[in-house]
């Protein structure tokens, strides 16, 4: 390893662990040593928090810039990126703030982060050409029992107990009105029934929507690799005699959303 790469190696480490400043480091820059490399590393914090800006915008809003200065350095301090594009970093904030709820807002604030991370995901998803039904109306009645699927790219799946996503309508109001808006004045924070959302982005707009119990559980088989057949067996319960109907129902819609892929 040549001497620059050692250097850049101990500078990277300093970057994302912090502490007393190396000798290597002391020696390579110039005075003011201290101030120099401290502006750089803060530079480097700055534009994690713009970017986490950017994806949950929602929740910045909500929040307010400065808390959200605040919440974001936090975060940061925990989870240093280990990402080359900043697109990629920010995945664990939910549980980062799930981990520290201990009431109604912060858990809104936790659904908030896991919402909005499944939209900026399904917006960057790569273009794929979704199963339709005119592929599956071509095969013969004995292929559909063994018929797999997987999911799209990007398509999103989470379960909210708060009325975090009037939150964000409520912030992408005022995003829209005033780019520069918050703290956002919207819904306060409540504990709901736990609510399924499925989130997709079939051509150029992400759209989300709820689903049903039932019809969740389903969409989850079938994307953890249950066969049709497997499908219909275990609605059996719920649904008796009308079991492969509503599997059929259910799997027709999925195709119309362009929301699988067939294996």
């Amino acid at each position: 390893m040549s001497d620059l790469e050692d250097l850049q190696r101990i500078a990277q480490r300093h970057l994302l662990e912090g502490g007393p400043l190396p000798g290597a480091l002391g020696t390579a820059l110039s005075p003011p040593v201290e101030e120099r490399w401290g502006i750089y590393c803060e530079g480097y914090v700055l534009r994690l928090v713009a970017s986490l800006a950017t994806t949950y915008d929602g929740l910045a809003a909500r929040l307010g810039r400065e808390d959200f200065d605040r919440l974001a350095r936090a975060f940061i301090a925990g989870h240093p990126s280990r990402f080359r594009s900043l697109r990629d970093y920010g995945a664990e904030l939910a549980a980062f703030l799930r981990a520290r709820a201990n009431d109604a807002e912060t858990r809104l604030q936790a659904d908030l982060a896991a919402f909005e991370w499944h939209l900026a995901s399904a917006f960057d998803a790569a273009d794929v050409t979704a199963a339709g039904i005119g592929e599956l109306a071509a095969l013969a009645p004995e292929a559909w029992p063994s018929l797999r699927f997987r999911a799209v790219p990007g398509l999103g799946r989470l379960c909210t107990t708060t009325n975090a996503v009037a939150a964000w309508r409520a912030a992408r109001a005022a995003l829209e009105a005033d780019p520069a808006a918050g703290p956002v004045p919207g819904p306060p924070a409540t504990d709901t029934d736990p609510v399924e959302w499925l989130i997709i982005r079939p051509a150029l707009e992400t759209r989300f929507r709820s689903l049903p119990d039932d019809e969740a559980e389903a969409l989850d088989r079938v994307l953890s690799g249950a066969t049709f057949a497997e499908l219909g067996e275990a609605l059996a319960a719920r649904h008796g005699e009308n079991a492969a109907l509503a599997a059929a129902t259910w799997l027709k819609g999925w195709l119309t959303e362009g929301v699988l892929l067939r294996v």
